[in-house]
């Protein structure tokens, strides 16, 4: 948020790197510290990672940021893309999450949630982790769909690496989108913050299956607190796997039989 209330004081990132120490007093409670160093090489440094790895810098200023994004409470100021970003507020995006310790039925439910909801004019977005993340973007890419995969670390980490190829098909279809720099390792701490950005850029964030306490869920909150729809599949009252996504249901979420009937509903809209 720091950043943003300096965007919104100052009207552009130039008019931020150009005023004084005490103009920043005014404008930010934090620490002004960094903000008084005008050392560009870091920023030459990432633009140069971004040329190696065919990525492109997405500002919030820019006309091609997604809208629905920029109207969240807390939007990345920055999003690093490699692959080509369809225009997102046209899309029925639908993020789909669960947990990376899947039962089999998660990965076939997962995999055909992708599937029909690309086949009936959805946007599948995931974070591209093992698991739910990788079933639902397999099932998307298998209906001949694009996918939007938001990473927890830079563009040019593969994350897990046995996601190589997934990573390839994706970026050659749809994009990689991350607002953590190029070069930038995995952290437990990027992924709720990433999680935000996935139900963000969504309509509605689908919960295939998430055990108590699962990372999922708190895509499913963020969902509601950005007045996003939450849906979640019904899972195996006895499987650990599925007790999240199950309460979810018991506290309103809608329960998904078919991402066809998603789609189909925001397409009555």
């Amino acid at each position: 948020r720091g950043m943003m209330e300096l965007l919104t004081y100052f009207g552009s990132p130039e008019e931020v790197y150009f005023a004084r120490s005490e103009e920043y007093a005014h404008a930010y409670a934090g620490d002004i510290g960094p903000l008084l160093d005008k050392d560009l090489s870091p920023a030459r440094e990432i633009i140069s990672k971004c040329a190696d790895a065919e990525a492109r810098i997405l500002t919030i200023g820019d006309g091609a940021y997604p809208a629905r994004l920029k109207n969240i409470y807390d939007p990345p100021i920055v999003l690093y893309v490699k692959g080509k970003l369809p225009y997102i507020d046209e899309e029925i995006a639908v993020s789909i999450v669960g947990t990376r310790s899947c039962t089999p039925y998660g990965v076939k439910i997962s995999e055909r949630m992708g599937y029909e909801i690309t086949r009936t004019g959805g946007l599948v977005v995931t974070g591209l982790a093992k698991g739910i993340d990788t079933a639902a973007a397999r099932g998307a890419l298998r209906a001949g769909g694009s996918v939007i995969g938001v990473l927890g670390c830079g563009i040019d980490v593969v994350y897990p690496y046995s996601n190589s190829r997934l990573y390839s098909d994706v970026s050659e279809v749809g994009a990689l989108i991350s607002e953590y720099p190029p070069g930038t390792k995995p952290s437990a701490a990027n992924f709720p913050a990433r999680n935000r950005i996935m139900s963000g850029l969504s309509l509605g964030v689908l919960v295939v299956e998430a055990p108590e306490h699962s990372g999922a869920l708190i895509t499913a909150s963020k969902a509601l607190e950005q007045g996003r729809d939450v849906y979640a599949v019904p899972g195996n009252i006895d499987a650990d796997a599925c007790k999240g996504s199950n309460a979810l249901i018991m506290e309103g979420a809608q329960p998904a039989i078919s991402g066809s009937a998603i789609t189909e509903a925001y397409a009555l809209m």
